[in-house]
């Protein structure tokens, strides 16, 4: 498995961390959707020891993901391995229980500790805010942001987390006729408040790239010295010509799917154009795909860990199989290529709604 020095925890870590969302199950939070179907636990719990045995030594949970059934499978595998050896990250900031707010300083520490009691460990490796609603006038950023270092001071998380957005590049904050200009402005203040370790962003080939003159969230990252955690590099297997616009696939309601525009017939058939030269030139077998995408993904940044989703022993083998095979500069520079004209597509459409991607 190839290593990687993850920032801002100054340790080094696997360059695939297993996504525990996807092994939590269907789940509802609020009467949102945030599950996934199709999830046999007992699978679920072999493709965690598979993901070990291969070298996957980050592996990233959250409290809502199955609401408590993700981080008590990873609790499972850590009852089982040297805790020493692995780097586990989880979050906390969507379920509020019957807190006036997930981000009450006590409501945090509650779900600390219920979170330290899923996964059987008295500490964390990084803690993640993992909602940017802080409430009215973020009223709870303060008490959350001390929350966290409450934590980090007393031993019991070792680096913070926080989300960025899905596009950002720096200079958008001043740029008062950017449609980014106020997400980007606000994600600029959040940062200096909490100033955390590491990031999340989603990154692949559908993401929008940057000019020179841009200071991406890559750069941004170097420039304060923090993590970057690499999240749906995959795309939820869109990338990997899973889903097939003319089989629509179907969805429960408690899957956070059930209403994702991702997953209708305009967007599939989007998609599935877009692979067709990828295929073309790199192979059309989901292992050939699954190659470029994490690849690609790899490729914006030498310390960036990508995290991959998956429900079976099988799917995780396939993935970290597919990071043996190298590209070359020229490669990923024909992705880019080949895929320019999904992301100006997509660049016209609206961002579907994220609840806790």
């Amino acid at each position: 498995m190839e290593r990687r020095h993850l920032h801002g925890l100054a340790r080094d870590v696997s360059a695939i961390g297993a996504g525990c969302w996807t092994i939590g199950g269907l789940a509802s939070n609020r009467g949102v959707p945030i599950g996934w179907a199709g999830v046999d636990p007992e699978e679920a719990y072999a493709a965690l020891v598979r993901a070990y045995e291969l070298g996957v030594t980050l592996y990233d949970t959250a409290d809502v993901y199955g609401m408590g059934a993700s981080e008590r499978l990873v609790g499972k595998l850590l009852a089982q391995v040297d805790r020493s050896d692995l780097v586990i990250s989880s979050k906390v900031g969507y379920f509020a229980g019957t807190a006036a707010h997930p981000y009450q300083a006590r409501q945090i520490l509650r779900q600390f500790e219920t979170t330290c009691d899923n996964l059987g460990t008295d500490y964390l490796d990084i803690y993640f805010l993992h909602s940017a609603d802080f409430g009215p006038s973020d009223r709870y950023l303060i008490e959350a942001a001390e929350m966290l270092e409450e934590l980090r001071e007393d031993g019991m998380i070792r680096a913070t987390g926080m989300r960025a957005p899905h596009e950002f590049a720096a200079e958008w904050a001043d740029d008062a006729s950017h449609p980014k200009a106020r997400e980007t402005a606000r994600f600029l203040r959040l940062f200096d408040r909490i100033q955390p370790d590491v990031v999340t962003v989603r990154h692949n080939l559908m993401s929008p790239t940057y000019s020179a003159r841009e200071t991406d969230i890559f750069a941004y990252a170097k420039r304060y010295g923090i993590g970057v955690l690499l999240k749906q590099v995959l795309g939820q297997g869109l990338l990997l010509g899973t889903y097939s616009p003319d089989a629509l696939p179907v969805f429960p309601p408690e899957d956070h799917r059930h209403d994702d525009p991702r997953f209708t017939w305009e967007f599939l058939q989007t998609i599935h154009n877009a692979l067709a030269p990828l295929g073309r030139r790199f192979g059309y077998r989901p292992a050939d795909l699954a190659r470029v995408a994490l690849r690609y993904a790899l490729h914006s940044d030498p310390h960036a860990v990508a995290l991959v989703g998956f429900r079976s022993p099988s799917q995780i083998t396939g993935s970290i199989d597919a990071l043996q095979s190298l590209l070359s500069a020229e490669d990923i520079d024909e992705i880019r290529h080949l895929t320019e004209p999904l992301r100006v597509m997509l660049a016209q459409r609206p961002s579907p709604a994220v609840h806790t991607r």
